[in-house]
């Protein structure tokens, strides 16, 4: 058995999904997971309910509630032997491939390094299971059919003063230069913030606004965007999956060079190398 830690809004519970269904593809063994180690109110976050996933949901008996000896154990124990392993640091970290069923995984583990050997199969598990209205997949075959450039905007939470502090926020400029690399594409725009993004968009482009005005969740969202022929992102793991799941061969990413702007943290495992960075 393979149990997985949920926590985080959806782009962080697709990682962290794909990164133990990995596993237990690897090793032939069920994936669960734990959607009950959010704080109280929060189980509305639950995400992954509109894809195929191949996993079920844990109940209270299968989560470990280790004591101090056993915590001991799986602080200091080879990683192939712990029944627990907790993220060490944000990058990838290659010892994820030594552990063994059955094990609780604790992190983000955003990086696509964590489910490379199963891609395929992650694809195949992140087909959406959605109804979209005839509007949504009308617009879907036109953007896979144009010249288009799906670019998300991420604010909302990420202006609180603790976010704004551990992630940042991509600035104007960014998305300027982004725009400049896809001469004569149209822009689709995917935020939170439709309002503010209005009126700091990147100048002469062409555009249209797509959330809030055609989509209105999260789900034809993602759908939207990912069908796009290329992809300018935020610091998002929400928009990352975007890109990542875009099936178009000849696909441009752009993505933030800084994805954090607190200290000791770093992306080098997060972006591919085939995208770009500004």
């Amino acid at each position: 058995m393979i149990l997985v830690q949920l926590k985080g809004g959806l782009g962080n519970q697709m990682f962290q999904y794909a990164a133990g269904r990995t596993l237990a593809w690897q090793h032939d063994v069920p994936l669960f997971l734990d959607k009950d180690s959010y704080e109280p109110g929060q189980a509305a976050m639950y995400g992954l309910g509109g894809f195929h996933i191949t996993a079920s949901i844990a109940g209270e008996a299968l989560i470990p509630r280790p004591g101090v000896l056993q915590k001991m154990f799986n602080r200091l124990a080879p990683a192939s032997m712990r029944n627990v392993y907790r993220e060490k640091h944000f990058h990838f970290d290659p010892a994820f491939f030594s552990l063994r069923p059955p094990i609780y995984l604790k992190g983000y583990w955003q990086s696509w390094k964590y489910f490379e050997p199963a891609k395929d199969q992650i694809r195949e598990d992140f087909a959406f299971t959605t109804d979209f209205s005839p509007e949504i997949r009308g617009k879907a075959e036109a953007l896979r059919s144009s010249n288009s450039v799906a670019m998300h905007f991420r604010r909302g939470d990420y202006t609180s003063t603790s976010a704004a502090n551990y992630h940042g926020i991509c600035a104007p400029e960014y998305y300027q230069k982004a725009a400049e690399r896809y001469p004569g594409a149209t822009f689709y725009i995917f935020t939170n913030d439709p309002a503010w993004v209005k009126d700091n968009l990147p100048q002469g482009i062409a555009y249209e606004i797509l959330s809030g005005s055609l989509s209105s969740t999260q789900y034809e969202d993602l759908f939207l965007m990912s069908s796009c022929r290329h992809q300018v992102i935020a610091n998002s793991s929400y928009s990352w999956w975007a890109a990542w799941l875009n099936r178009y061969e000849g696909k441009r990413v752009t993505a933030p060079k800084q994805w954090f702007v607190a200290e000791g943290l770093h992306a080098d495992d997060l972006i591919p190398a085939d995208w770009d960075r500004i």
